[in-house]
């Protein structure tokens, strides 16, 4: 192989490197992605992953959860349960809710609220 052979195929996989890297990191948040609040069973809010807000499900009774959605996902900010699993279980990212098996899910048993994170796909 001559010398300019080399620049060709090393352009060519640069160029191919810039555009994996350009459509994995500049592509726009939460393609789509849906949260949807569930409170005893129905649903109580559904609303885009891309529309950074926070839902306060106060039931009256005493039972209060905090959903938060910003640009680090969808996690519950707070709850009045003892437990307080729901709290600890974290962030999810809605642009990986495809390669999460059971875990698009953040439940809180004692309150009966649940929150799910699915893709576009999933969706409608």
């Amino acid at each position: 192989m001559k010398k300019k052979d080399f620049f060709i195929i090393g352009g060519v996989l640069l160029l191919a490197l810039l555009a994996f890297f350009a459509s994995r990191f500049f592509t726009p948040a939460s393609s789509g992605a849906t949260v949807t609040v569930y409170v005893g069973g129905s649903v109580y809010a559904k609303v885009s992953a891309s529309d950074y807000q926070t839902i306060t499900v106060d039931q009256g009774d005493g039972k209060v959860n905090v959903v938060v959605i910003d640009e680090n996902g969808v996690r519950m900010e707070s709850s009045t349960c003892k437990n307080q699993i729901c709290v600890h279980h974290g962030t999810i990212d809605p642009d990986n809710v495809d390669e999460l098996l059971l875990d698009h899910w953040i439940i809180c048993l004692p309150n009966g609220v649940s929150v799910e994170v699915t893709s576009a796909e999933d969706g409608e």
